[in-house]
């Protein structure tokens, strides 16, 4: 790996020189939204089942009582600027949902696309893998998922006690 102008370069197996770009995740990885939901859910005994908390959920409202998981915004800007994020990849339940996340981005000055996820699709099949491009999500199963499709992948943990080149506590470790 080399660096110019503050860009990483590394070498693909043909030799070939690649700057690193990464697609990121939305929840879980800049807001803490996958938290919020799993609580929310296992604590409200009104709704029989995921769907039905999901059509009940005024996304403008929740998105904007989430909080930002270390500076995450900022960090999305820096590397835009450095032309290393290529897109926001998040799954969305309904239009309201992808339409607040886009407009939470844009209001935070990020400016690349957002390209929706269906659930039970797999990012690999939305996004397929390649040359340079790396994928950065939470679920560990995203990341397993890529990576069999012949892309690269880090696991966002912020709490991660180990030592693990696949892991990164903070998105500030990409820039």
């Amino acid at each position: 790996m080399c660096y110019y102008k503050y860009v990483r370069l590394s070498f693909d197996n043909g030799g070939f020189m690649v700057m690193k770009r990464y697609i990121i995740d939305f929840d879980g990885v800049v807001l803490d939204s996958q938290a919020k939901f799993d609580e929310n859910m296992k604590g409200n005994t009104n709704f029989c089942d995921w769907n039905e908390y999901l059509n009940s959920i005024e996304w403008r409202e929740f998105y904007r009582s989430c909080n930002e998981i270390d500076d995450a915004f900022s960090t999305l800007t820096k590397l835009h600027y450095l032309k290393r994020l290529k897109a926001i990849l998040t799954t969305i339940h309904s239009f309201n949902e992808g339409q607040e996340k886009s407009i939470i981005l844009r209001e935070k000055g990020v400016h690349v696309p957002v390209v929706f996820v269906l659930p039970n699709q797999c990012k690999s099949f939305i996004y397929p893998p390649e040359a340079g491009v790396i994928l950065v999500d939470d679920k560990e199963q995203n990341c397993l998922d890529y990576e069999t499709a012949g892309g690269k992948a880090l696991i966002f943990k912020p709490d991660y006690k180990g030592n693990s080149k696949k892991v990164i506590k903070s998105l500030k470790e990409l820039l």
